[in-house]
């Protein structure tokens, strides 16, 4: 699982074939949110310093969190295409940021001794 923070610039390491690099002009990664199925993409060049840089043992990828946020903190599930296309990683992602305010408000009643029941009728 990668972890990244919202409203931050997040740095990725991929592990790439060197006999497949060379085939790749760009990277597409797709975040889907498992909640809200909510998808954003971000397009990387590998010509972009910016955004890629690589040595002979891993690539990094730069993704700029701070100017074009996902919306939804909690989990996606990523998908990384090469050429956007040819899929090359699959994996989930945990975006942690600062909530001002919760999803939902929760209740506890006076009396919690039957919490784990279950009544059927």
């Amino acid at each position: 699982m990668l972890i990244l923070q919202k409203g931050q610039t997040n740095e990725l390491t991929m592990n790439i074939n060197n006999n497949s690099r060379v085939d790749y002009t760009g990277y597409t990664f797709t975040f889907v949110h498992i909640m809200s199925q909510e998808s954003k993409s971000y397009l990387i060049n590998v010509s972009n310093p910016a955004q890629f840089a690589e040595n002979i043992r891993y690539c990094e990828v730069v993704i700029d969190l701070a100017t074009d946020d996902l919306n939804y903190e909690g989990q996606y599930q990523l998908k990384v295409y090469g050429n956007g296309t040819s899929l090359v990683f699959t994996g989930i992602v945990e975006l942690n940021g600062t909530e001002e305010e919760p999803f939902f408000t929760t209740y506890q009643s006076d009396n919690e001794n039957n919490e784990n029941y279950i009544y059927i009728e």
